[in-house]
Parts: C-alpha cells; sequence; structure tokens
C-alpha cells in the first residue's frame, strides 16, 4: 500500500484504490490486463463467501509490509479441485459467473469473449479464465475459428 498504511490495520470494506501512476493504470485496463474500478479486494471476499462450504474462519486474510501484499486464501476441506471428477458432471459445482457465461452461450452459441465480457461487466481476461476452466472439465467446446467458431456447451 503505497500511502504506508497496512492492510491488516485497515477494514477491507473501506480500503479505496489509490493508482500511484494513473496513466499506466489506464493503459493497463485498455489492454485487458487489470480492471479500473479497484474492486478486487471486495471481489475476492464476495466470491470466496459464495463458495460451497464456506466458513467465516476461511475468509481471505490480507497482509501487508512496506514492500510486499499478500494474499491467504484458504480453501475447504470439502471441496474438490478442478477437474477432480471421473466424467460425472453432476456433481461438478460452477461458478455464478461461469453459469451466467453458459446461459449466453445457450442464447447465442456465437457469442464472442468481448460481448461476454460487455454483458457480464468484467474483463475479457477473466472471461478467456472461466472459458478455459470449463474447457478443462468438459463442460464447454469450442468447434470452429475465433473469428467464426461457436461454442457447444457438453
Amino acid at each position: 500500500m503505497y500511502n504506508g498504511m497496512l492492510i491488516q490495520d485497515l477494514d477491507i470494506a473501506d480500503v479505496s484504490s489509490e493508482r500511484r501512476n494513473p496513466i499506466l493504470a489506464n493503459v493497463m485496463a485498455q489492454l485487458d490486463y487489470m480492471e479500473k474500478r479497484g474492486s478486487g479486494l471486495t471481489r475476492i471476499c464476495n466470491e470466496t463467501k459464495a463458495l460451497e462450504g464456506y466458513k467465516d474462519e476461511l475468509k481471505p486474510v490480507f497482509k501487508s509490509t512496506p514492500t510486499q501484499f499478500q494474499t491467504i486464501i484458504f480453501a475447504s476441506s470439502n471441496t474438490s479441485n478442478v477437474g477432480d471428477h471421473d466424467g460425472d458432471m453432476s456433481e461438478t459445482k460452477l461458478t455464478e459467473r461461469q453459469q451466467k457465461i453458459l446461459d449466453l452461450i445457450k442464447e447465442s452459441p456465437t457469442i464472442t469473449g468481448k460481448q461476454m465480457s460487455e454483458t457480464l461487466s468484467v474483463s475479457q481476461r477473466t472471461i478467456e479464465r472461466d472459458l478455459s476452466a470449463l474447457q478443462k472439465i468438459g463442460v464447454l467446446k469450442r468447434e470452429g475459428k475465433d473469428n467464426d467458431g461457436k461454442w457447444i456447451i457438453m
């Protein structure tokens, strides 16, 4: 935290985003390497809380020193890793966003990642990670080329 404060001494809900270099931040956002809204800490907490098996003692821990920032995310003991299945997808748990992506694909199998990112208000990189995870667990398949292909839900 470049203002010298330590994250562990602050209430995460009250931490505002401050950019050291707004020009660089804008360029990185335009390249889809980061988002400009500074919602990362709150989003980490909310996404973790929404996971099955979440308990308050598993909430993320944020620590900082004057030279580094650390995020610790705990796994629930009853949570399986992505890809830990034997072909039976009935037990696979999708995130809310992944389910929304599948719903968008059902409506329009030729939808692009950019269109999904705009509809769901997340970066294209976030959509790419979700699409990759869905393909890895066998829920989704891409047929054809990037510019004229379509998505197939398995």
